[in-house]
């Protein structure tokens, strides 16, 4: 194999690895966050949901009005917790069989490397070529698979969240009867002056409750 064809094939082979191995450290610690960034996405269609009409506060002097800290919702609602932790077992399942894949394409090349092609003919120096650029395609097309494989996971999961986030608050408000209940979270462009308007341990509550109740069903 002519020294151009070498140095091209290391290059390539090199960014092929170095893409795959920045990928899989990357699956290793995006689940928890992608969760919860996207959770608080959410607020505003809580928001929304909890109050679909917006109307001018002066029409409404008695409105009843109460609050949520979204941020205690990501970190202490069952299904977040358990969401994530799905995430994050598929991506390392996922890594894993990319790391075994990469290791078995890092021999096979070593092996087409070491050949003496000192009479080998150009259509066989072109087959060595072509198999070390499948092998990095199939690594390249393993990664994009599982990383839209995890989108969509996650992109479930979320919407199975806001589902159960709205329903427990369209049930729960039917009995509180508040005009407005608003998801607060750190760092957010609402500021509560008064505290006794928190009812952040009901809705915690109260969405594992439901979440469990949901559980019990599907394993019966």
């Amino acid at each position: 194999m002519s020294k151009r064809s070498l140095l091209l094939l290391l290059v390539f082979w090199n960014i092929l690895l170095t893409g795959a191995i920045i990928w899989s450290l990357t699956r290793a610690r995006v689940p928890d966050r992608i969760l919860k960034e996207k959770l608080t996405g959410l607020q505003n269609d809580v928001d929304t949901a909890a109050s679909p009409l917006l109307q001018d506060s002066s029409a409404m002097p008695e409105a009843r009005i109460a609050y949520f800290l979204m941020d205690s919702v990501q970190n202490n609602f069952e299904l977040v917790k358990e969401s994530a932790a799905r995430v994050r077992s598929e991506g390392q399942r996922m890594e894993g069989n990319l790391q075994r894949e990469m290791q078995k394409a890092q021999a096979r090349y070593q092996e087409l490397m070491s050949k003496d092609h000192t009479y080998s003919t150009q259509s066989e120096l072109k087959a060595d070529q072509a198999e070390v650029e499948r092998l990095g395609e199939k690594i390249q097309e393993m990664q994009a698979n599982s990383q839209q494989q995890l989108d969509e996971l996650q992109t479930r999961m979320l919407i199975d969240i806001t589902g159960q986030i709205q329903q427990y608050l369209e049930e729960y408000n039917k009995v509180a009867g508040y005009d407005y209940i608003f998801s607060i979270q750190d760092a957010g462009q609402i500021w509560v002056g008064n505290k006794g308007l928190d009812i952040t341990p009901a809705v915690v509550s109260g969405l594992n409750a439901q979440h469990r109740a949901r559980k019990a069903e599907k394993a019966k």
